[in-house]
């Protein structure tokens, strides 16, 4: 399996990791046909520059929602070092994506710590390791329909996944993600996520994140929104960098509308001595309030993430 430059298996048939403009042809052009562009039909569901970006993107930040979609097993191991002004150090390790079982069909595969995207804190990632099945019911060309069922230690969370992706125009794209799940002692409860991304530059990027989780035991409706300006070294670097500007802000409508907190900071992240091999400093500022009744304090805190990224029969792949 070939490796892009961004360490992660090659997209859309291509050894390097690009995205071709248009779609392959068995023979030699016919210069009496008209040239083939991004836009026709039967072009893959990368359509333009601004789609194209934020999948590179979203590949070499490892965001949850693109590995679990990829067509080919993907794990990745983190060994995650934090500190924060409140909570003091702690030390965790996560696995996280999927492995595909295709003895039992080409459509199901074994998730690893599913979780909803790569701007929650690391506090908020820090819930109990999950494992679960997810089967791929329907895929169009912009849209997905998968039903989930994960494992924890409060028994089965049976649930349902939907996704829709499109573009405004060339260099602003959007996605739309719904998610409906049941846990024993939560009940039932929905995430809604929508980002929109519009591409500022060959290597640059802003996305406009939202999402909001409501169900039967959440304070109304929790949500998050925020802003990041996402930016990639030269493609020619051997080992490529990219660093993520950020801020959010997080709160809840019950049992009162409050701001719970306020966060701005910058992710920078790093391939080191191999192409598998991934390093990540993330500094934060925090303006948060965690209980109605707390005053509003500033807090600060550093994420170190080291991630080793593992192809699908798990070997070490060779540069």
């Amino acid at each position: 399996m070939a490796l892009t430059q961004t360490g992660i298996p090659a997209l859309a048939g291509t050894e390097d990791g690009t995205f071709p403009v248009g779609p392959e042809t068995d023979g030699p052009h016919d210069p009496n046909e008209p040239p083939i562009t991004w836009v026709d039909e039967s072009h893959t569901a990368i359509t333009n520059q601004a789609q194209a970006l934020t999948e590179w993107m979203d590949a070499f930040f490892g965001d949850p929602n693109y590995d679990l979609e990829q067509a080919e097993s993907f794990l990745r191991l983190e060994f995650i070092q934090q500190w924060d002004e409140d909570d003091g150090s702690d030390f965790n390790l996560r696995l996280r994506g999927k492995v595909q079982l295709p003895q039992i069909s080409k459509r199901l595969n074994l998730i690893f710590q599913d979780d909803e995207g790569e701007e929650l804190t690391e506090e908020e990632r820090q819930q109990e390791d999950q494992i679960g099945l997810q089967y791929n019911m329907r895929e169009g060309e912009r849209s997905r329909f998968d039903i989930t069922l994960g494992w924890a230690s409060d028994g089965p969370r049976p649930g349902v996944r939907y996704r829709y992706e499109n573009s405004f125009n060339e260099n602003t794209s959007y996605r739309y993600l719904q998610r409906v799940q049941h846990e024993s002692g939560e009940g039932f409860y929905t995430t809604g996520r929508f980002d929109i991304n519009h591409r500022l530059t060959e290597n640059r990027i802003l996305r406009w994140f939202n999402r909001g989780i409501w169900g039967e035991e959440t304070d109304g409706v929790e949500w998050r929104t925020g802003l990041s300006l996402r930016q990639r070294s030269k493609q020619d670097t051997k080992r490529p960098a990219a660093i993520s500007y950020f801020t959010s802000i997080n709160g809840v409508t019950r049992p009162d509308s409050r701001v719970k907190n306020y966060r701005a900071g910058v992710l920078w992240r790093r391939k080191i001595y191999r192409d598998y091999l991934f390093f990540e400093v993330e500094p934060a500022m925090n303006y948060r309030r965690r209980k109605p009744e707390d005053d509003r304090e500033l807090a600060w805190s550093v994420v170190l993430r080291l991630e080793i990224a593992l192809e699908r029969d798990l070997r070490r792949v060779k540069d």
